[in-house]
């Protein structure tokens, strides 16, 4: 037994049984409780947003509110969503300082993070989770704050790298735009090293999840501990339409 240790990074190797695979099935319950959250902002945002001020960045409020609506429903006796419940989720958080792959950055912000209640896991169980990266998108925007400052987080190991698979969210904005602009945007940019599948870089159908599209990335970087980590899968999720 290793015992405490205060920086477990340096124990995750791929001989330690990483990068932790997700089951579809349990990023299909997190997939639904995100959709159920935004429905209930949707349905009544001025209940459940924070006001607008300038202290408060725009996909930041979405992502409070989908943060503690999903804590709520984690411990919800009634379970409104079938499957996000306390025995296999952890814990939600917002925010969280966190490091990257080589312990060069303690302070990682990743937007949303779904921890699983891996009870095996001790030192490690900060890592272990559903990560995901919010970002607005119209437009009006440039794609590439969603892939520069989203996609890149996951590739170059600030994200979920200890994990097999993360989640990116587009809040639409008017004009929206459509998911299927983000195949172009992942073949120009050569750093997100997004791997081919069928001659495109978004797959959109016959996905195992209900999300909207999916690509698949090269992770160039080592362990600390010893071994690659693999591809990332990242599944975006284009149906969060600003109210």
């Amino acid at each position: 037994m290793i015992g405490p240790h205060g920086s477990p990074g340096k124990l995750v190797s791929s001989h330690a049984g990483f990068p932790v695979r997700v089951s579809p099935n349990v990023l299909t319950v997190v997939i639904q409780a995100l959709q159920q959250a935004w429905a209930e902002i949707c349905s009544d945002p001025v209940k459940h947003l924070a006001p607008v001020t300038p202290g408060n960045p725009e996909e930041d409020r979405y992502t409070d509110a989908i943060c503690e609506l999903l804590l709520y429903y984690l411990y919800d006796p009634s379970l409104p969503v079938n499957g996000f419940t306390s025995d296999v989720f952890e814990s939600v958080e917002r925010g969280a300082n966190l490091s990257n792959f080589n312990l060069g950055v303690i302070n990682k912000q990743p937007d949303l993070v779904i921890r699983l209640a891996n009870s095996p896991l001790v030192n490690t169980r900060r890592y272990v989770g559903i990560f995901a990266e919010t970002k607005v998108v119209s437009k009006k925007k440039a794609l590439s704050n969603y892939t520069q400052q989203g996609v890149s987080r996951f590739v170059r190991g600030d994200y979920a790298w200890a994990m097999q698979d993360g989640i990116m969210i587009a809040y639409r904005k008017q004009p929206t735009r459509q998911v299927d602009a983000l195949d172009e945007s992942l073949k120009k940019d050569v750093s997100l090293l997004t791997q081919q599948e069928n001659s495109k870089h978004l797959v959109q159908s016959n996905l195992p999840i209900p999300a909207c599209g999916k690509s698949t990335h090269e992770r160039r970087w080592t362990y600390q501990a010893g071994g690659a980590p693999g591809e990332i899968r990242l599944w975006h999720l284009w149906a969060f339409d600003i109210p």
